[in-house]
């Protein structure tokens, strides 16, 4: 070493700050800005009109819905106190009522789905609720089964900044795949069922009280089993999501699928519920402007023809658009399917948000427990494919 040479100083001494190494979940916000992109847009907006033909479809066949919010209520007895025998005695109930309230205040489409959702699990449902809800449930999983692998597949591969994938090929790649999202669904379902038959024989006892004091007494073991399915039923509520991801990210069969989803999901599950809370935060924002884009394109639409149609008949048309019943001007149906259509484009997207951000979040979550770079997504058909 030259004696001029001299140790570099601490002031000399930079340390390096990788932001997205530090703060991973910054892959959030980019598929958050992915809701947005047209493909996304048209593919979530083909499932939810998809999704609304086979539900008008079962109705029309006369399949009952499923126990939505206003059945559930209406359901019960007239009496307030028969209303409070017929509630489900669950203990969040009691300790924690506030939580257990929430869901009736969420707004109606949002309430009726999970009500829809959640009707084969209820046991205050009738067989005709149980069945017409079962029914939605498997449209609905077969539907988004397509789209949502479609979608999840385009969000991987813009996260990692491959090439951006076309609609046609992102669309090839969910009709292709669709039986691996769907199958995840359909195997945990099954394993619930099959582990439900001994309580639906216990069932069969309790139709007797001498048999509902047998199972009364024995009510802790039975309690304990249910923990497994309770592990499943929480694993496939939460976790289809992330099943979906898996397929889209790894090119997976449906028993990956699964593996995956259960082992990040529990292995982490603070980690989900970190990335969950982020993830609303992103889509309160994304509805806003979503939302108030929406509705300043239909205010200046009907500014710029305020001044041609004057005052009195613009409120005319106006309050003949707003109102539900029928109108016999077909320019007045017109302007309501229109005004429908930005509706249904507007639920598309909080769909097409929901499917994007859940990519960002299995890879957080794979990076976290089998520590793989966020980066690394299968690309190429498996061998023999």
């Amino acid at each position: 070493m030259s004696d001029n040479a001299q140790p570099p100083s601490r002031a000399q001494i930079i340390h390096e700050i990788i932001w997205s190494e530090a703060f991973p979940w910054w892959i959030l916000l980019k598929a958050a800005g992915m809701a947005f992109a047209p493909t996304v847009i048209i593919l979530a907006t083909l499932a939810s009109a998809g999704t609304w033909a086979g539900f008008s479809l079962l109705d029309s066949l006369g399949v009952p819905e499923g126990l939505t919010a206003h059945a559930k209520q209406n359901a019960l007895a007239e009496t307030e106190q028969e209303k409070i025998n017929n509630v489900l005695p669950l203990p969040s109930r009691g300790v924690l009522p506030t939580v257990s309230m929430q869901v009736d205040r969420l707004p109606d489409p949002v309430r009726d789905l999970l009500h829809l959702l959640s009707t084969p699990w209820d046991p205050l449902a009738t067989s005709p609720q149980f069945a017409g809800s079962l029914f939605r449930c498997i449209w609905f999983l077969l539907v988004w089964s397509i789209f949502a692998t479609a979608i999840a597949r385009y969000v991987a591969l813009r996260l990692v900044d491959e090439d951006q994938p076309t609609f046609r090929e992102a669309l090839s790649f969910g009709m292709k795949n669709w039986p691996s999202s769907f199958n995840s669904a359909a195997f945990v379902f099954l394993g619930i069922v099959a582990l439900a038959l001994p309580g639906a024989g216990l069932g069969l006892l309790m139709r007797f009280d001498w048999g509902l004091a047998v199972v009364g007494v024995l009510w802790p073991l039975i309690l304990l089993g249910a923990i497994v399915i309770a592990i499943l039923g929480i694993g496939l509520a939460a976790g289809w999501p992330l099943m979906v991801a898996a397929v889209g990210v790894e090119r997976g069969d449906s028993f990956q699928a699964i593996s995956t989803a259960f082992s990040y999901l529990y292995q982490r599950p603070i980690h989900f519920a970190f990335y969950g809370f982020i993830s609303c935060v992103l889509a309160l924002l994304g509805f806003f402007a979503a939302g108030l884009f929406a509705d300043t394109t239909v205010m200046f639409a009907l500014w710029a023809g305020s001044f041609g149609m004057g005052h009195d008949r613009t409120v005319d048309v106006i309050a003949a658009v707003a109102r539900n019943g029928s109108d016999p001007r077909w320019g007045v149906q017109a302007l309501r399917f229109w005004t429908e259509s930005l509706e249904l484009l507007l639920s598309s997207f909080g769909w097409g948000f929901f499917w994007s951000i859940f990519p960002a979040i299995y890879l957080l979550l794979r990076q976290s427990v089998d520590a793989t770079e966020l980066d690394e997504i299968v690309l190429d058909e498996p061998a023999g494919a």
